[in-house]
């Protein structure tokens, strides 16, 4: 038994500090992100989001070491900016799915949980130093008041509701298969359900009288700020990776190819590319190659440019002169013009331009390199 208090001991000191740590590092992200020289709105938001989190981390710390005694007037003083988490997070994220930045401007409603805490909780701001630790002290042994319940709930429901909007965003936006895929959005994911699933046990302990509660939150707020810590030293990349993923999800969205396999019509393309050679023919374009293709115009220019960033007219020269290089190769008593001629360009000047940027030298002088 006295093994198990010490151990009960040990881990407690151990989420204490812990707790302390990740106050530090969040205040140090926070200060990071304000001393910025590029600074935008989304650094500002991620400052403010480290600073609330350090001051809930600090008001941990004050409680659990009872060092609140010595600070009575700090106590409790973290709620209204809890309350303000959520409306954050949501802007944070909505830089993610909103292309256009009016539709992304703050609102003041948003502050209104923060608002409603602040004004329901003056009382207990204004009261004296010994009125505060009194009441604290009979939260250990009674549990919290049912007024104090709801107004920690108020505080706490726009955490719930950002993280239902970004999960609801990326049930719009992201295909499933590329969630699984993209290790970043499954890192977004985490953060954002982890996040909530502490804010869920916060809620729990509070009605169920759960002495060391807050506690508990507070030690998974510390694992996920030094999470954080970690993802961002190992993947500074991270946001921009899942905005560029969300970018090209939207596209997909409003894509004409979404009922086409496109692997079926990347094979349909290199057979008629590499086995037909439908490019030898020099009155070849878009039109021709879409009816091929049984693709509208529309689809097989999409299909080219975002799936295999090239042009209609960059793949068709691209074929032409590697048909060109073989030509030299195999049949060097063949002159330019018949060579350009028979790859399939109208006329010997539009062949060096292409040759010249697809090989990064002239058609002469690439065949005297072949001689030497």
């Amino acid at each position: 038994m006295d093994a198990f208090f010490r151990t009960f001991y040990f881990m407690g000191n151990v989420m204490i500090h812990l707790i302390a740590f990740s106050a530090g590092l969040a205040f140090l992200f926070a200060i990071g992100e304000f001393l910025r020289t590029n600074s935008s709105r989304q650094t500002k938001v991620q400052g403010l989001l480290f600073l609330f989190a350090a001051f809930f981390q600090t008001h941990t710390y004050l409680t659990a070491t009872e060092l609140y005694q010595v600070y009575p007037h700090f106590y409790l003083v973290h709620l209204p900016f809890t309350a303000c988490i959520g409306s954050l997070l949501k802007q944070y994220f909505s830089e993610l799915w909103n292309d256009s930045p009016n539709k992304n401007e703050f609102s003041y409603l948003e502050l209104a949980p923060a608002f409603l805490v602040t004004f329901l909780m003056t009382p207990f701001y204004l009261s004296s130093a010994e009125e505060k630790i009194m009441i604290h002290q009979s939260y250990l042994k009674i549990g919290v008041p049912l007024p104090f319940q709801i107004i920690i709930l108020i505080a706490v429901l726009p955490i719930f509701y950002s993280a239902y909007y970004v999960f609801s965003q990326m049930v719009r936006y992201i295909r499933w298969d590329r969630f699984k895929k993209s290790a970043h959005l499954r890192l977004v994911g985490l953060v954002v359900g982890f996040g909530a699933f502490a804010s869920a046990i916060g809620v729990y302990t509070l009605f169920f009288h759960a002495r060391h509660g807050l506690q508990i939150v507070s030690t998974f707020i510390g694992f996920l700020i030094i999470g954080i810590y970690l993802l961002r030293q190992k993947s500074p990349e991270l946001w921009g990776e899942v905005q560029r993923i969300v970018i090209e999800e939207k596209k997909y969205q409003t894509s004409q190819l979404g009922s086409f396999d496109l692997e079926d019509l990347h094979e349909r393309l290199k057979l008629l590319m590499e086995t037909k050679k439908v490019y030898l023919d020099e009155t070849i374009n878009l039109e021709k190659l879409a009816k091929q293709m049984n693709l509208s115009e529309h689809q097989l220019s999409e299909f080219l440019n975002s799936h295999l960033k090239k042009s209609f007219f960059h793949l068709v020269n691209h074929y032409r002169i590697k048909e060109a290089k073989d030509f030299f190769i195999q049949h060097p008593e063949k002159n330019i013009l018949t060579v350009a001629y028979e790859v399939g360009f109208p006329s010997k000047s539009t062949f060096y331009d292409a040759f010249k940027r697809e090989v990064g030298q002239s058609p002469s002088e690439y065949r005297k390199n072949l001689k030497k």
